[in-house]
């Protein structure tokens, strides 16, 4: 393809190859690589205010290319790879990635000198990062960015059948132009992995030669069977399994496969969908992601080595249970563009297995959340909020819902039975849960979340508020349930609201015991196991001045229920909704498609990651009483992983006080759609 010399508007390009490119539709896939990298190549020289005649369909390349050369299009590594991945990343242009990487907000970091102590000390040639990552192939992403010059993949392969390795991991990249520096890298991955007591055996296949390694394996250490690496003219091809590097040489020397990745149609399906929402101007400044969600789950499971015993295994819970029906997800995630650091246009797909309007069957039916409009923040919402999430969700049928998962999960039906028992036990709460509670909640709930200073591990916040449509229903409710709870104490600040504090360990427990011995799991439960948090507080808070609807709330913290509270009563105290900064994040979010949507979030990065960035540089965010960190915890919790040897922790010692960084912090915000087969997801960060 050639063209002629051309003198075009800058916009007028960019459009041009938007609307191109977003209605794409069916043509070979090499050709459409092909004509994108054209259009780039226009678009680049038309930008630079040149009128240079661009020739051919492949852009100069910056790294290798030469000066002014065009290098032809090289088939892609996704018609090298079986269809059958489990995840894959794609960086279509690494050096063009890299390029746009320094147009953010965020690069700024690494040219910091107050950072810079820092990053050599994790990111330099001998950084702690680059010498974790990477071990299962050799080569690491350090190396890799050094050598690649095009598109780099990484892919996670199942082998079901393979009980003692049934995972892959493989990297393939493009390194057309430094194949010198590659064979440099090679030889020093040679002589790291036998100094480190491998073993290495090459193998001639399709006309290459492959070095497979067979590592030595220290005590305790998670056994690495292979590393297997080879270096051809244009990539670097390297894997923890001799097959899969052999099945890619036979690709390559067949000039594809028929069962590749780039055939699979949900990898198609769902790259299609974010691709369609997608504002990419420049070809190669983007990132690709596609997951099977429960594939990849148990890929993880595999590489770290989590043994639950006889505990519930949650993967095969969640797909009997009709989680299956999210097939795959993925998106786009598009560099250094306009006023975004990042743009991420995204798609789970799930289409109905059911007729019925849940859409799916058992468990799964919890995933039910309705579009409303695009909705102002509530004026109750304080103004020292870090982040907020608006969520729709049929909350009552999400609840019966959980019947099924939660009597398999116990191997005995006592979900219905404790239903009843609350309702009718004399020594309990007498709640009639399915008449007076679930029907008097509404399908609309917030998530917010803020910090305070100084950073403590209790310093994270998190308040849930649900609204509710009978205040008086509710609100007997919760009286009644915290009248019996042994650890409650009522706390009398805010006129008109009864506001209740949870301190475990401050009362007795039998009555819990009781419960778990009645049913059976004595022997299940573990008694140094801490709650999900220490504390905790909830309210029926009425209608007030500050907002027309009732809200039940709940909060990991008393104090910040009791100032929303007030806030819901009197109307009085700064706003969210009047900052500057959260007004024009709410515009964005109308001016990049939210009309109707099921989540809303927004995301005020500065004020969320203070105490997080702090904790981590004190060394104690592993101990945050935060409910994140509670859940990480708790789900590793009485596992037995294989011991291997620990990733050490970024060099903490070197971060600087968050006041030197937090300039590069922007605010973030996204939303999410309900469609017909699934969900669309969108996420922007701006500069």
């Amino acid at each position: 393809m050639n063209f002629q010399r051309v003198q075009v508007a800058d916009k007028r390009v960019i459009n041009l190859t938007r609307t191109y490119f977003c209605n794409f539709d069916g043509r070979p896939r090499a050709r459409r690589v092909a004509m994108l990298h054209a259009m780039t190549a226009v678009l680049a020289v038309c930008l630079s205010g040149s009128q240079a005649l661009a020739q051919d369909a492949a852009p100069a390349k910056a790294a290798g290319a030469g000066q002014g050369a065009a290098k032809p299009v090289l088939m892609t590594a996704l018609k090298l790879l079986p269809d059958t991945a489990a995840g894959v990343v794609r960086i279509p242009d690494l050096t063009v990635l890299c390029d746009s990487w320094q147009q953010t907000t965020l690069s700024g970091i690494t040219d910091d000198p107050a950072m810079k102590p820092l990053i050599d000390a994790n990111f330099g040639s001998q950084g702690a990062v680059w010498e974790k990552l990477g071990d299962k192939v050799g080569v690491r992403p350090k190396e890799l960015y050094e050598i690649a010059t095009g598109e780099v993949i990484a892919v996670w392969l199942p082998f079901e059948n393979d009980n003692r390795r049934p995972s892959s991991v493989c990297v393939v990249a493009d390194i057309r132009g430094k194949h010198e520096a590659a064979e440099a890298v090679l030889e020093r991955v040679d002589q790291d992995l036998k100094a480190d007591g491998a073993t290495r055996a090459d193998v001639t296949h399709a006309g290459e030669t492959v070095r497979v390694y067979s590592p030595k394996t220290r005590p305790g250490q998670l056994k690495i069977e292979q590393v297997v690496v080879s270096l051809t003219q244009d990539r670097v091809i390297a894997s923890d399994r001799d097959s899969v590097v052999f099945g890619i040489l036979d690709a390559i020397a067949n000039e594809g496969r028929e069962d590749s990745l780039d055939k699979a149609p949900l990898l198609r399906t769902v790259w299609k969908q974010a691709l369609s929402r997608s504002e990419i101007e420049t070809e190669g400044s983007q990132v690709e992601w596609f997951v099977k969600p429960l594939t990849m789950g148990r890929i993880i499971r595999d590489v770290a080595k989590v043994d639950r015993g006889n505990k519930v295994r949650i993967l095969n819970l969640l797909e009997n249970q009709g989680f299956d029906a999210v097939q795959a997800a993925g998106g786009i995630a598009v560099v250094g563009q306009g006023k975004f650091d990042l743009l991420h246009r995204g798609y789970v797909h799930a289409p109905p297995v059911t007729e019925e309007p849940s859409r799916y069957r058992l468990a799964a039916r919890i995933l039910q959340f309705p579009n409303t409009p695009l909705d102002e923040i509530p004026a109750w919402v304080p103004a020292n909020t870090a982040s907020l999430t608006r969520v729709n969700w049929k909350i009552e049928e999400a609840f019966w819902a959980l019947e099924t998962l939660v009597d398999e999960a116990f191997d005995n039906e006592i979900f219905r039975p404790s239903i009843e028992g609350i309702r009718d036990d004399e020594e309990g709460p007498q709640i009639d849960i399915e008449k007076n509670v679930l029907p008097n909640l509404s399908e609309h709930l917030l998530l917010l979340t803020d910090n305070t200073l100084p950073a403590t591990v209790d310093s994270e916040r998190v308040l849930v508020a649900i609204g509710v449509r009978n205040a008086d229903a509710i609100g007997t409710a919760v009286r009644k349930a915290m009248e019996v709870e042994p650890d409650v104490f009522k706390v009398d600040t805010v006129p008109g609201v009864e506001i209740w504090q949870v301190k475990h360990g401050s009362g007795d427990d039998e009555l819990d015991d009781e419960f778990f011995d009645d049913l059976g799991f004595e022997e299940e439960i573990d008694e140094e196991q801490t709650p999900l948090l220490n504390t905790w507080a909830i309210a029926m808070v009425p209608a007030g001045k500050g907002s027309e609807k009732a809200h039940l709330v709940f909060s990991s913290h008393v104090e910040w229920l009791v100032d929303v509270a007030k806030r819901m009563q009197t109307g009085e105290g700064e706003k969210l909704a009047d900052l500057e900064e959260v007004k024009d994040l709410l515009k964005l979010t109308s001016e990049m498609g939210a009309g109707k949507v099921a989540f809303q979030r927004v995301v005020r990065l500065r004020q969320s990651l203070r105490a997080k960035y702090e904790l981590q540089r004190q060394g104690e965010l592993k101990n945050s009483d935060s409910v994140m960190a509670s859940l990480v915890r708790r789900m590793f919790e009485g596992d037995e992983p294989e011991a291997e040897e620990p990733i050490e922790r970024l060099n903490v010692s070197k971060w600087p006080a968050f006041s030197e960084v937090e300039k590069y912090f922007r605010n973030a915000f996204g939303f999410v759609e309900t469609t017909e087969t699934g969900w669309n997801l969108n996420g922007f960060l701006l500069k």
